[in-house]
């Protein structure tokens, strides 16, 4: 049966205001851009990733990415190492830093395994990090003039686990050297480079060290693990090394270089050779040794040098405000000959 053309007419109608509306409608949204590549990268390699850049790129810019970032940056695995060795790049003070690396300990919860600092931090930092790092394996301090040796001492005990402590550019002695070793059995390897070379006050008194070898004897009494030693422009003479030689006998590699009051010319030589796998001399090159080899001395005026050696002939441009001489002498040789030896057999 036909259908009216009346009611024909209506649907014609309501299909028209029908398509007229959807016509008006708004255009749906365009769909959403596709995540960036890296958001698809699997965690442990995201973590990897964000680990080379260093703890003050991480807590600066990198956390503040995006959200699988942000994730990323506070789960405790990406803190079992944290450098702080390029916190100087930025434009912080000390306190903003140690704030950092505070952050940085916090994160970890307790799973911290290595940690280098250079150029701040002081005696509440390390006891800081000993306070909330009992697993910690490994240290390095560069440059950090406000931790004290006592500081270092004092928190020893609480690093029980550790292997490998490098200090370059610092103060330790050997008191402080001794509660390492006793604290830390496991110490397998050891850098000591605290203060470069050393000459003569202004006043003209030489500031002597009364054993020239007390830290020799208590690396070789309190360090037996020790298969890694570097005591770049140590004071030590023979009888320090000999102390080595024996306390240390599963030493591997020695680094001796600017270490110029140890004569190896004769059956000592031929024992580290025959005893080292890995070993430099005291005139061996420092190309490539990544802090100063610069030699450094005080001086005045002939008084202060019986020997002879004074500024006489020096232009005072090579000399800072302090008065330390930054002369460019070879690294393949003894800068100074024995006519400038003192009675004591070295410099100081």
């Amino acid at each position: 049966m036909p259908k009216p053309k009346r009611f024909v007419w209506r649907i014609k109608q309501n299909n028209q205001k029908a398509s007229s509306s959807s016509s008006s409608a708004p255009p749906p949204p365009p769909p959403s851009p596709p995540s960036p590549l890296w958001v698809e990268l699997p965690r442990e390699i995201t973590s990897d990733i964000l680990c080379r850049l260093g703890a003050v790129e991480i807590l600066l810019n990198a956390q503040r990415v995006c959200s699988t970032w942000w994730k990323a940056c506070h789960d405790p695995t990406m803190w079992r190492v944290i450098d702080m060795s390029s916190a100087r790049d930025v434009d912080r003070d000390d306190d903003d830093l140690t704030k950092m690396c505070h952050i940085a300990i916090d994160r970890s919860q307790g799973q911290l395994l290595e940690i280098k600092v250079k150029n701040f931090g002081d005696d509440d930092l390390l006891k800081y990090i000993s306070q909330r790092s009992s697993q910690l394996r490994h240290i390095r301090l560069v440059s950090c003039d406000d931790i004290s040796d006592g500081g270092l001492a004092a928190v020893a005990k609480n690093f029980p686990l550790l292997e490998e402590l490098h200090i370059y550019l610092s103060v330790i002695s050997a008191v402080g050297i001794e509660a390492v070793g006793r604290s830390c059995p496991q110490l397998k390897s050891f850098t000591l480079n605290d203060c470069g070379f050393r000459g003569f006050r202004r006043n003209g008194i030489r500031n002597l060290q009364i054993n020239v070898n007390d830290q020799a004897l208590v690396i070789a009494a309190n360090m037996p693990e020790l298969q890694h030693l570097a005591l770049f422009g140590n004071n030590m003479t023979n009888e320090g090394l000999c102390a080595i030689l024996d306390g240390c006998p599963r030493l591997e590699s020695l680094d001796l270089r600017h270490c110029y009051s140890i004569d190896l010319k004769g059956d000592l030589g031929k024992r580290c050779r025959q005893q080292i796998i890995d070993l430099k001399y005291p005139r061996d090159s420092t190309h490539g040794y990544e802090f100063s080899n610069h030699i450094c001395d005080y001086g005045s005026s002939d008084d202060d040098y019986p020997s002879g050696l004074s500024e006489a002939g020096y232009d005072y441009d090579d000399f800072d405000c302090e008065g330390y001489y930054y002369g460019d002498y070879d690294d393949f040789s003894n800068p100074f000959n024995s006519d400038y030896l003192g009675e004591d057999g070295f410099f100081w």
